[in-house]
This record gives structure tokens, C-alpha cells and sequence, in this order.
């Protein structure tokens, strides 16, 4: 199994912060093996699966049944709890060991939703959990054996990326997803198989086990539709025309399907921009192997790579990192910004083919006067800095620049 660049946070969670470290994501992108890692490679301890019947007979019979287990004490002691959250009084639970037992016991949960949506009535868990997410792989996080932090990225940009090539394994990446089970299998007839049971999974278990939703067959319609309408701002009222369904159950939906990781939003910029649209948010997917166009397919890998980015950056406390796309009125685009405790840092334009540096990529840089403008294109070996007005622009292939990402 590759190793995940979440993985030295991780330690520092349980170690050095003596939390719990909540661990969420996308159904499949290995929470479960990568806990089951870090108790194989770093600590003693225990496994329990809230989907298992026995796990759960545990729990009734003896709620801090690990206080039981045999120990050797000069070793941590990890007690990893999976689906926790589908145990009504999970959150009582979790207080009670954290309290209880902070001092002897290390405690990882993971779920395949947002663990923050099954919070309800009041947080009684505050201050005694870090959360972290687990995405699926990203170039970086194959290609390379650290984790690139925000210092090291700022470094590349303003020292200048290496003439370096990893296209092969980014091109499976596009074919096959990040998800580890197809990209390991490296097969595009097991993806097949295996994408249409988990984007089953999602919406006929997950999600029905959080939310009563009368017909689910509209919520599988919206699924489906949602491939056609990435990279571009996103009518709710189209989607509401195609499904005939009412404009709020569209919008919860959405939320729901957001909340299960089946895709992510970024919002429009408009700090400091005249005309700029400011409402309609971008939506890209996961799994950006759903898309069939190659041009939309190509700008979610770079949407995701990105998000992912901000979010590990984050999570760990490099600071405060947003993405967001470029708009106005008049249609010009850029399409994503990245911003860090709300300053602007750099642009990236993603062109499938085209190495001709983006007028609207110049245009906006110029009057946000954003210190780096990057165009990322789908081909080999291609690598050029320029400066204009002191300003700093990249066109680079897509497999060197997503290689020096998280």
C-alpha cells in the first residue's frame, strides 16, 4: 500500500496533541486500511467496526472493553473505531473513553460521510478531537515519499520548477481515479465494475441510512446529471427544469451529496473585482473518470489536486487556504485562485492542449496583482517561465506541476 501524506500529521494528532484524530473522506479512499497502517506500523492495539454485528455486541457487553486488553506499557496503545457514528449515542460514548482514558489509549475514528453532519443538537466532542481528511491519491502522493508543504510549493514557484516527467503514472491516474483499489488494479474494466457499486453504496446505503428521502430515484437522476455540468457555474434552475423536482429539494440534495463526498464546490472571487459574478459555485467530482468529455475531465483533476491541497494545508495548520474560480460579466475566466488567510497567492488555467498563455490569465493576475499565473496543459516535457510586470508565469505539463502538490 502507498504511503499517505496525511500519515506524519496523523502521529502528531495522537502523539504529540493527545486527541482523537477523526478521520473522514470519500467512501473507498482507504481510511480503513490506513488506520489499520498506522496500528500495524506504529502501536499495539485494537480494531472495531460499528457494520459488524459481534463489534457491536462488544460495546453493549463492555463499553471500554480495551481497558481490558493485554498491553504492553511501554508501547502506545491505538483503539481505532470505524462507522462509529451509526451508533445513536456515539458522540456520549467517545466523550466518555476520551475523558476516561486519554492518558493510557489513542483513539482514531473514521466514517465515509463528513463525521461533522452526525453532530447534531450541540458539539459534546469539542476540544477533544483534530479532524483530518483522507481523499483519494493525488500525483504527488504517489509519485513522492513526503509531504509537500505550503513552504515547500511557495519555494518551487518563486525558485522555479525542475524539468521532471512522471506521465505515465498520471496518465493512469486520469484513466483510473484515485481511488486505490482501481488505480492499484490498473484495470479500466474492474474501475467499471467497481465505480457502479460504489456510487450505489453511496446513495441507496449511505445516505438512506442518514436521511429519509421519499424518492431516491430522483437523487440517482441528479448523480447522473451532474458529470454534464462541470467547470461551468451551476444552474440550480436547470437542474430543477430536468429533474421536475422543487428548487429546495434540488438544494438539499446537492448538500447531501456534498456531505458524502460525491463531489466539492469551489465559489466564485470577487474580493477586490468589479462585474464579477458572485452567486452560482462550480462543482467538481471525486471521481473525475464519470466525465466523459477528456478537456472537463482534465480541468476536475487539476480542480481536485488543488483542493485537496488547501485542504491538507489547512488541516495542518499552515494556514488559512481557500480556492475559488475567476468570473465577470463579460465571461471572462480563470479557473481557479488559491488564497491563503484571504490573500491571494497564485492563479492556474488548465488547457488541455493549448501553450499559448491565457489573455484572462495575464488580464486577472495583472489587476489582482497575484505574484504567480500558472497554465497547466495535458502534454509532455513542456516547461516555461516568463515575467511580465514583475509577475511570474508558468506554462508547465500537468504531470510536473501536480508531482510538487500533496
Amino acid at each position: 500500500m502507498l504511503k499517505r501524506n496525511i500519515e506524519k500529521f496523523s502521529l502528531r494528532v495522537l502523539r504529540e496533541f493527545n486527541k482523537i484524530l477523526f478521520i473522514s473522506g470519500p467512501r473507498q479512499s482507504g481510511k480503513t486500511t490506513f488506520a489499520q497502517m498506522l496500528l500495524q506500523n506504529y502501536f499495539q492495539g485494537t480494531y472495531l467496526n460499528w457494520d459488524i454485528i459481534n463489534h457491536q455486541k462488544i460495546i453493549a457487553k463492555n463499553p471500554y472493553f480495551f481497558e481490558e486488553e493485554n498491553r504492553d506499557l511501554k508501547k502506545d496503545f491505538l483503539v481505532i473505531f470505524d462507522e462509529i457514528h451509526k451508533y445513536n449515542n456515539w458522540k456520549n460514548y467517545l466523550k466518555g473513553c476520551y475523558d476516561g482514558y486519554k492518558n493510557e489509549f489513542k483513539f482514531i475514528v473514521t466514517g465515509s460521510g463528513r463525521l461533522d453532519i452526525f453532530k447534531k443538537g450541540g458539539d459534546s466532542l469539542f476540544g477533544r478531537y483534530f479532524a483530518v481528511n483522507l481523499f483519494p491519491f493525488s500525483l504527488g502522493e504517489i509519485v513522492n515519499i513526503r509531504f509537500t508543504s505550503w513552504n515547500d510549493f511557495y519555494n518551487t514557484l518563486k525558485e522555479g520548477f525542475e524539468n521532471k516527467s512522471c506521465y505515465e503514472t498520471f496518465d493512469q491516474l486520469f484513466n483510473l481515479s484515485g481511488f486505490p483499489e482501481p488505480f492499484l488494479k490498473s484495470s479500466k474494466t474492474f474501475y467499471n465494475i467497481w465505480h457502479n457499486e460504489r456510487k450505489k453504496t453511496i446513495i441507496r446505503e449511505d445516505i438512506r441510512n442518514v436521511y429519509f428521502i421519499k424518492d431516491i430515484s430522483n437523487m440517482e437522476i441528479l448523480s447522473a446529471l451532474l458529470p454534464d455540468r462541470i467547470g461551468s457555474p451551476l444552474s440550480m434552475n436547470s437542474l430543477r427544469e430536468d429533474i421536475k423536482a422543487s428548487f429546495d429539494s434540488i438544494k438539499k440534495w446537492l448538500l447531501i451529496l456534498e456531505q458524502f463526498y460525491y463531489f466539492f464546490k469551489i465559489k466564485p472571487y470577487s474580493k477586490n473585482l468589479a462585474r464579477t459574478i458572485k452567486k452560482e459555485n462550480k462543482i467538481y467530482l471525486y471521481d473525475w473518470v464519470e466525465i466523459e468529455d477528456d478537456s472537463v475531465k482534465f480541468e476536475n483533476l487539476i480542480a481536485f489536486h488543488l483542493f485537496k491541497a488547501v485542504n491538507l494545508w489547512t488541516q495542518m495548520g499552515e494556514g488559512n487556504f481557500d480556492l475559488f474560480f475567476v468570473r465577470d460579466k463579460e465571461k471572462r475566466e480563470v479557473d481557479f485562485l488559491i488564497t491563503k488567510d484571504n490573500k491571494p497567492l497564485f492563479m492556474v488555467e488548465a488547457k488541455f492542449n493549448d501553450e499559448t498563455i491565457s489573455k484572462n490569465l495575464l488580464l486577472f493576475q495583472s489587476k489582482l496583482s497575484i505574484p504567480f499565473a500558472i497554465q497547466v496543459v495535458n502534454k509532455r516535457n513542456v516547461l516555461k517561465r516568463m515575467k511580465k510586470n514583475n509577475l511570474i508565469q508558468y506554462v508547465i505539463s500537468a504531470d510536473n506541476f501536480l508531482s510538487n502538490l500533496p
